[in-house]
């Protein structure tokens, strides 16, 4: 499973805002803001996050984007672990590919050579 990073301490930090300013600008309760800060919550509601923007906005007059605040990192690529599990020498078929030495044949003309119905 993928993670996601709360970047709203670093953009704090770099703007010099107190969680208490970005409270009152974004007509939030301190608690709430402090749980964001702090990576308290699990669960985060639009409408915070958009306030959390508006608060961000009114106090550095610079728009921020919800990609801003949150940043997602998948996980240690499980679809590719699988796929290479699966096939084991699909890199050195792609890098075939990619020198010309084989080609990809549509699937339809692989479906009506052998009779395959699709």
């Amino acid at each position: 499973m993928g993670s996601i990073r709360n970047a709203l301490p670093e953009i704090m930090e770099r703007q010099r805002i107190k969680q208490t300013a970005l409270a009152a600008a974004a007509g939030l309760r301190y608690a709430t803001v402090n749980a964001l800060y702090n990576g308290k919550t699990e669960r985060v509601d639009l409408d915070t996050l958009t306030d959390i923007l508006d608060g961000l906005y009114a106090l550095t007059g610079q728009i921020y984007t919800v990609a801003d605040l949150l940043e997602y990192t998948p996980s240690a690529d499980v679809t590719t672990s699988r796929v290479l599990a699966h096939q084991p020498n699909i890199l050195e078929r792609v890098s075939q590919l990619e020198r010309g030495e084989s080609i990809l044949i549509p699937i339809e003309e692989v479906s009506a050579k052998y009779g395959i119905t699709l």
